[in-house]
């Protein structure tokens, strides 16, 4: 009875959710330079109004009071693969709170191998299919894993799945998180960073309890390759001669909706830029729009099409991460593969950290770059957890607004988030970080020769 009403209720959210967000895109469709401000205005003095946050997390702190013990959590991540990436955070840092404590994860079935491995999560239940929205069968699964333990606190952090649904057990959720959020966003330049405040947001609920590690400086998400997969990517460049003496650059072509998916003639740019310099580009492959990276090297053979390799379809998630860390530089828009790439990435079986020398630039165009973008140049950004540079590059569309978090939600009759956007600038960058690393290789080859054992530590922090 529980589900079927909470079946009910997801439905009814799912329709409200695409009215509202509908509405704010026919405001922006048909008043693109003020319409955007005016959506910041409302939305950020409702949902990021200072009461409503202190309220909300007055509200988490009753929770708190009410509760004896604190060895077993659950943390629940909203349903897409970068979801699992930032609620991560959350749990490595209430693990350094309770220590002894026992902490399971609930993520995207897809996301099991990056996650897997992680030293901080107790059993990991890799089970979500469906996205944005749970499916029926993500809704069961989730009350039965919630059921299995006699679990002293559950955080939930998906604003698709209702509190209720756990009968109610002691649920803090993530709203005065988003509220925070909100609130950042509209007004001045705070570090807004959804990893920085998922780690953060765990930090304030238990602001009363003394942990040691618990103000450490925190540096990002972490996620775990398995050999296999490490192999795979090596295999794969080893496959197509892939070698260190060209710099190689990964390039996500793809994005899960049509505002946040960089447009075909802007790729088409940059691929041909790129092309023309003596680099390696290794190409992903659509899996939302399906064959774009085809479609890209048709417009490309007339240039130089044998430069750019395609990362087939069908390549394991956890190989492409691996094959990110072999990269020198990754470019994408704002997508799950984002997240993965600015993630700090280890070894599963041993616990080392793997190469993390990969600059990661991502290209911005509907939603907001602070919140999703990584940047250790520009004052208000999080760095990427890698020892590269990270670049968020920002296109200066008008109609931009806090709305336009929710991608998949928007109905905006074109896309305008891309424009217009400085390529100079994205090509000024690469080069400027690969001039830097060649300096790096020659200065080693040339210090091998009379100090073989001399450190070099990289230009670049983070």
């Amino acid at each position: 009875m529980i589900l079927y009403l909470d079946k009910n209720n997801s439905m009814n959210k799912e329709i409200q959710f695409n009215r509202l967000f509908h509405l704010t895109s026919i405001v922006t469709d048909v008043f693109p330079n003020s319409g955007g401000k005016i959506l910041d205005i409302i939305f950020g003095s409702l949902l990021g109004n200072t009461i409503i946050s202190k309220t909300l997390d007055l509200s988490n702190k009753r929770k708190l009071k009410k509760i004896n013990r604190f060895r077993k959590f659950l943390v629940v991540s909203d349903l897409n693969i970068g979801d699992a990436i930032i609620a991560s955070c959350g749990v490595s840092t209430l693990k350094k709170i309770f220590p002894h404590s026992e902490i399971d994860f609930v993520i995207k079935k897809s996301a099991g191998s990056l996650v897997k491995g992680n030293p901080d999560i107790s059993d990991l239940f890799a089970v979500y299919n469906g996205a944005p929205y749970p499916s029926d069968n993500d809704l069961s699964m989730l009350v039965k894993i919630a059921d299995r333990k006699d679990y002293d606190m559950i955080i939930n952090f998906s604003p698709m799945i209702s509190d209720k649904i756990f009968n109610k057990k002691n649920v803090i959720n993530y709203s005065s998180l988003a509220s925070e959020l909100v609130r950042n966003e509209t007004s001045g330049n705070s570090l807004n960073n959804i990893c920085y405040l998922t780690s953060n947001f765990i930090g304030n609920i238990f602001d009363n309890i003394s942990a040691p590690d618990k103000n450490q400086d925190f540096k990002g998400a972490n996620i775990y390759l398995s050999d296999e997969a490490i192999e795979k990517a090596e295999m794969f460049l080893s496959k197509y001669d892939v070698t260190a003496d060209k710099p190689v650059i990964m390039f996500n072509p793809d994005a899960s909706a049509r505002f946040t998916r960089m447009p075909f003639n802007l790729q088409i740019n940059l691929l041909k830029r790129f092309s023309d310099l003596d680099f390696t580009i290794l190409l992903g492959s659509g899996h939302v729009e399906k064959f774009i990276e085809y479609k890209l090297l048709d417009k490309l053979y007339t240039v130089n099409g044998k430069k750019i390799i395609i990362v087939p379809y069908e390549i394991e998630l956890d190989a492409y991460a691996a094959l990110i860390d072999q990269s020198d530089i990754f470019i994408t828009g704002d997508t799950g593969p984002l997240h993965i790439a600015a993630a700090r990435k280890f070894s599963r079986s041993t616990g080392e950290s793997l190469r993390n020398r990969t600059a990661v630039f991502s290209i911005f165009g509907s939603t907001p770059p602070r919140v999703y973008g990584y940047d250790s140049k520009t004052p208000g950004f999080f760095a990427a957890n890698q020892d590269a540079p990270s670049r968020t590059f920002i296109a200066n569309s008008k109609c931009r607004n806090i709305t336009c978090i929710n991608k998949v939600a928007k109905t905006c009759s074109e896309v305008l988030c891309f424009q217009p956007l400085d390529v100079d600038e994205i090509i000024f960058e690469a080069l400027s970080y690969i001039a830097t690393i060649q300096k790096q290789k020659d200065l080693a080859k040339i210090t091998a020769q009379y100090e073989p054992d001399i450190f070099l530590t990289p230009v670049f922090d983070r």
